[in-house]
């Protein structure tokens, strides 16, 4: 199981230069290419243009899931850490760190050595043997062709966060000192999640619905591992009330925060163990929330569902009035326990 952190920094808009030409100035030496509302930077031209396609991509999916225009954003191929206090002034609203290539690759080899020396170690193997393990599991990291198809869903999800947060809840500030932190933005988890899922491409959606379906007949998917998909799946009441399974990892984890504060990335890599996976709950909670929002929108018959939600939430109500006054008018039920009966069906025969 690999897992990526990423920094995501938000930053101010000012009028001047091209995009390209504010963007090189915050890294020199670059290569820039625009897209309809921001740019992609990175170290050659091949690799700026593929980061700009997954992230026009994603400002179409938004465009269209929302109605509104994109937040203007730069995408930065890292290393070198784009300065944040430049990039602000370089009039970008967001800045995504994207980890390079060579950035990836090695930060992936580390961190799936480090874990399965430590594997090794809890089970106390022989210098020999924990040479085996590490040797099997860096065998299994990413190729070129799996970090790509990563890259193709990831860029335009992150994206997608700080987008829906910008648009919705334009004034939202980061987590008062003492108060524990959000995951995302101000609104529900579920839907913070929603958002960023959708911007993401057909292949990884197909994947999802695929596991999604397994878990409900009681199968066992191998990324997630040994785990009753189902009683977690059928029940939508819980989704909207749940806390997003990744802020666990998040707090308290020196490793991870210190990575994102300096706009680096952490892979975290499991061995393949009989029980469930440590992010499993969180790959469940992907499936969950991408189907859930499916079920919405084949429900409801407008692909600006979640717009019209987010629109309520943003100015106070809750989810379950939102049912109450709007839910009939679009086909849903107008409680959540009716929803809850309904979402069951559906969920049953995806």
């Amino acid at each position: 199981m690999l897992t990526l952190a990423l920094l995501l920094t938000p930053a101010m808009t000012v009028e001047g230069a091209l995009p390209c030409e504010r963007a090189l100035a915050v890294t020199p030496g670059m290569s820039c290419v625009a897209t309809g509302h921001g740019v992609a930077v990175a170290g050659t031209p091949e690799d700026a243009e593929r980061l700009a396609g997954y992230a026009r991509a994603g400002e179409a999916r938004f465009e269209d899931t929302f109605g509104r225009g994109v937040p203007s954003y730069a995408v930065f191929a890292s290393p070198p850490v784009p300065d944040r206090a430049a990039a602000k002034a370089a009039g970008f609203d967001h800045v995504l760190a994207w980890p390079s290539g060579t950035a990836f690759e090695r930060a992936t080899r580390e961190g799936i050595e480090r874990a399965a020396r430590a594997f090794a170690a809890s089970q106390n193997m022989t210098t020999g043997q924990t040479d085996q393990v590490v040797t099997r599991a860096l065998a299994n990291q990413p190729d070129s062709r799996v970090r790509a198809a990563m890259e193709a869903s990831i860029v335009s999800h992150e994206l997608g966060h700080l987008w829906f947060t910008s648009t919705f809840w334009p004034d939202a500030q980061g987590s008062a000192e003492g108060v524990r932190p959000h995951y995302g933005g101000p609104g529900p988890d579920w839907l913070d999640e929603a958002a960023a899922i959708q911007m993401e491409d057909e292949a990884t959606a197909t994947l999802r619905r695929g596991q999604f379906r397994s878990l409900m007949r009681g199968e066992t998917v191998a990324s997630i591992g040994a785990v009753d998909g189902r009683a977690i799946l059928i029940n939508a009441t819980g989704l909207l009330s749940r806390e997003h399974p990744g802020l666990e990892s998040l707090v308290g984890n020196a490793t991870r925060a210190s990575a994102m504060a300096n706009g680096g990335i952490v892979v975290s890599y499991s061995p393949a163990v009989g029980g469930p996976q440590p992010d499993a709950q969180v790959s469940i909670f992907y499936l969950h929330t991408q189907v859930f929002t499916e079920y919405l929108v084949e429900k409801s018959g407008t692909t600006d569902i979640l717009s019209r939600i987010t629109l309520a939430i943003a100015r106070g109500q809750t989810f379950e009035a939102w049912l109450a006054n709007d839910g009939a008018a679009l086909g849903l039920p107008g409680t959540v326990a009716g929803l809850q009966s309904d979402w069951a069906g559906y969920a049953d025969g995806v």
